[in-house]
C-alpha cells in the first residue's frame, strides 16, 4: 500500500517538480493533500495534477488522511510546520536547508525520535543514478584514494519581487545557503565529512541582501581536498554545474548531474596506480570513457525512499542526520567568510 503524502507549500519547486514527479513516477508514493497560503495558486496546481483536496490551512491538510508531509515553504517556515506536522502525528521530508538554524533543526530531531516519527531532508541529488553509480564508484575502489572533488550549482537569479530566496530572514542565505548545500552534502557524501571550511561570499551583481556569489574550500577528515561554488549571477546556459571527483587511480567528470533533471554526463578514467613518473606528462585525449545511464525522477525516488522508511524501516540516507550536518557546515562557511579564517568543524 502507497503511503499518503500532504504537501505544504505548493509552488515552486514542488509545483515544478516534486508533485508532478510523484504523481506520475513515484511507485510507493501517493499525493492526496495540498496547502498553500495562495488559494489561487494551490488550486491551480491540484487541477494540474489530479489531486482534489486543497486548502489554505494546515490543519486542514493534517484532516487530509495523509501519513506524511512533504515542506516545500520558504527556510523560515521549516521549523513552525515541520513541528506542527509532527505534533500532528505525520512523518516529515523537508526541503533543504532543513531549517534556519542548528538549534532549530536538533529540535525538531529531537522531538521526532520522542515521537517516534520519520524525519528526512530532501537531498535529492543523492538520488541521480550518476551520483549513486560514483558512490558505488569509490566504495568499490575504482577511483582508488580520493584525493579532490569539485561541486557547482550556478544559475541567473536576478532580483524578483516576493523572492523569498533573496530575503535573509526568509531564506537563511543567498547562493551558498540555497545552491551550495547540495554541493557541500554531496561532496560530503563522496568523501567522508569535512573538518575545515574556508569561503567568500560576495553579493557582486545583483540589488539584494543575499549573497550572489559563494566559493568554498573543504579539508575532509581523510585529508582529501574540496572546492564548491555557488552563483546567483551567471547564465544559466553557461554553467555546467560541473561535478568532479579525483582519485589516485583514476576520475569522475560529470556536467549537468547536478541540478533538477534526473540526466547529465558523465566520463570515467580508471587505471592501476603506481608506476614511475613521467617527466612529459602527456595527456591522451580519449583516455575517459563515457557512461551513459537511463534518467530517473530525483523527487520521486526521494520521497519514495521516505516512503520506504515510512512502511518498511528501512532508513534512507536522507535521515535528519544528512540535514544538521549540513547546515552544521554551511553555518561554518558563513563564519569563516566573515572572519576570514579556516573554521573547524567536528
Amino acid at each position: 500500500m502507497k503511503v499518503k503524502w500532504g504537501v505544504i507549500g505548493a509552488g515552486g519547486i514542488a509545483r515544478r517538480r516534486t508533485i508532478p514527479e510523484v504523481v506520475k513516477h513515484a511507485q510507493q508514493s501517493t499525493i492526496v493533500s495540498l496547502m498553500d497560503v495562495d488559494r489561487a495558486a494551490v488550486k491551480e496546481t491540484g487541477e494540474s495534477v489530479g489531486i482534489s483536496h486543497v486548502t489554505t490551512s494546515i490543519d486542514e491538510l493534517f484532516k487530509g488522511g495523509c501519513d506524511a508531509v512533504y515542506i516545500a515553504s520558504p527556510v523560515s517556515a521549516h521549523f513552525e510546520q515541520g513541528m506542527a506536522a509532527l505534533e500532528a502525528g505525520k512523518h516529515v521530508l523537508v526541503e533543504k536547508p532543513m531549517a534556519m538554524t542548528l538549534i532549530e533543526a536538533e529540535k525538531m530531531a529531537d522531538f521526532a525520535e520522542n515521537k517516534g516519527l520519520k524525519l528526512g531532508i530532501a537531498f535529492m541529488m543523492r538520488y541521480s543514478v550518476y551520483h549513486q553509480a560514483i558512490r558505488e564508484m569509490i566504495e568499490r575502489g575504482d577511483l582508488g584514494e580520493p584525493v579532490s572533488g569539485r561541486a557547482q550549482l550556478t544559475c541567473w537569479f536576478p532580483p524578483i519581487p516576493g523572492a523569498w530566496r533573496q530575503v535573509k530572514s526568509q531564506g537563511g542565505g543567498g547562493a551558498l545557503s540555497d545552491m551550495g548545500c547540495h554541493c557541500i552534502d554531496l561532496l560530503e557524501w563522496f568523501l567522508g565529512e569535512a573538518r575545515e571550511v574556508a569561503a567568500f561570499t560576495g553579493t557582486l551583481t545583483h540589488d539584494y541582501e543575499v549573497e550572489d556569489a559563494s566559493t568554498v574550500l573543504l579539508r575532509f577528515a581523510s585529508g582529501a581536498q574540496g572546492m564548491v561554488d555557488n552563483f546567483f549571477n551567471v547564465p544559466d546556459q553557461a554553467s555546467r554545474n560541473v561535478l568532479e571527483i579525483y582519485g589516485t587511480k583514476g576520475a569522475v567528470l560529470c556536467q549537468r548531474t547536478i541540478g533538477q533533471d534526473g540526466g547529465g554526463e558523465m566520463e570515467v578514467f580508471s587505471q592501476e596506480a603506481g608506476g614511475g613518473y613521467d617527466a612529459s606528462q602527456v595527456r591522451a585525449t580519449d583516455e575517459y570513457k563515457k557512461i551513459v545511464l537511463e534518467p530517473a525522477s530525483l523527487y520521486a525516488r526521494e520521497v519514495d525512499a521516505m516512503s520506504r522508511w515510512i512502511s518498511e524501516g528501512k532508513k534512507p540516507p536522507i535521515s535528519y542526520e544528512a540535514g544538521i550536518r549540513n547546515i552544521k557546515i554551511v553555518e561554518a562557511c558563513y563564519q569563516a567568510a566573515e572572519e576570514k579564517r579556516v573554521i573547524p568543524v567536528s
